[in-house]
């Protein structure tokens, strides 16, 4: 697995972006009610447009969305 840097963390809604070393963009959520697991999806172009755009509003809610539909995201879901 390779060494991700944290670029904005929200403790309270439980989601981290991170950087890995090639600049790519991840999500990091915690997902799940009795078992809890970290789940990492790779942003897309847009979504990192998105992010840089609207900021922690846009991120909120896209967490919430991995949170809730993860299977939405299962092509991008990276260990």
């Amino acid at each position: 697995m390779a060494e991700r840097s944290e670029l904005y963390v929200n403790r309270e809604r439980m989601y981290a972006v991170t950087v890995d070393s090639e600049g790519i963009k991840y999500l990091e959520v915690v997902c799940g009610g009795i078992a809890m697991e970290n789940v990492v999806v790779r942003l897309t172009a847009q979504e990192v447009s998105l992010y840089e755009a609207r900021g922690a509003a846009f991120l909120d809610q896209l967490a919430a969305r991995v949170a809730k539909r993860r299977d939405q995201f299962l092509g991008r879901i990276v260990p």
